[in-house]
C-alpha cells in the first residue's frame, strides 16, 4: 500500500502576477513622488498635464455623454 504523501498546495499564478504588478507600480509611484519633491516640482491639477491622447479620450467621452443625453433626454420628449 502506498503511503499518503503531502498534498500539494494549489497556487493561483494570476493572483501572484497581479499582486506583483500592483506592488511594483506602488513602489514606482512612491519613487517618482519622492524624486519630484526633491526637485521641487509642483504637480498641476486639472486637464493641463494630460497628453494629447488623453485629451482626445476625454473629448470622446464628453461627446458620448452629450449624445446619450440628446438621444434619451430630448428626443424621447417628442
Amino acid at each position: 500500500m502506498k503511503k499518503a504523501g503531502k498534498k500539494r498546495k494549489a497556487t493561483n499564478k494570476s493572483t501572484e502576477w497581479i499582486a506583483g504588478y500592483i506592488s511594483a507600480n506602488k513602489y514606482t509611484s512612491e519613487e517618482n513622488e519622492r524624486r519630484r519633491e526633491e526637485e521641487g516640482f509642483k504637480e498641476q491639477k486639472g486637464l493641463k498635464n494630460l497628453n494629447s491622447t488623453e485629451k482626445i479620450y476625454v473629448a470622446v467621452i464628453v461627446l458620448g455623454i452629450i449624445g446619450i443625453i440628446i438621444k434619451y433626454g430630448i428626443l424621447r420628449m417628442f
